[in-house]
């Protein structure tokens, strides 16, 4: 397997309280049978994981950081609707919320080798504002 040298992590508001406060998402993800947008976890799909940990429960809903080892589109958002923790007002694999307009994810930091220095680049980005005051509101 090649070592990506650019990596991403986020941060998402999930339902639920998750079981395993720290875990590995491997499944495979494909695009959904007669859907060019969804996709889905499907034996036949691409090689996908996801590493994620909890950070803070609140309620019915989880802050949680995320790392993807792999990149495949909307992987995110598949793999915590396949565990049965979709992203808070994620329309598309789970459901809309009055909390927030939006998927509750965020890049939270970026980390990549500099192309010319050669320095290790990490930029982070707060939590945004929406996502904050769902986190204060509970």
């Amino acid at each position: 397997m090649q070592t990506n040298i650019f990596k991403k992590y986020y941060i998402a508001i999930v339902e639920g309280i998750l079981n395993k406060k720290i875990g590995i998402i491997d499944a495979p993800i494909a695009r959904k049978e007669n859907s060019i947008i969804e996709r889905c976890v499907d034996n036949k799909g691409d090689y996908a994981i996801t590493q994620y940990s909890v950070i803070k429960e609140l309620d019915d809903i989880s802050l949680i950081y995320l790392y993807l080892q792999t990149g495949r589109t909307h992987q995110i958002r598949v793999h915590m609707a396949y565990i049965g923790h979709p992203i808070v007002g994620d329309s598309l694999y789970g459901i809309t919320s009055n909390l927030i307009n939006r998927q509750a994810l965020h890049a939270c930091k970026v980390s990549f080798i500099h192309p010319i220095s050669k320095k290790n680049m990490n930029l982070e980005s707060d939590i945004p504002q929406d996502m904050q005051l769902i986190l204060h509101m509970l």
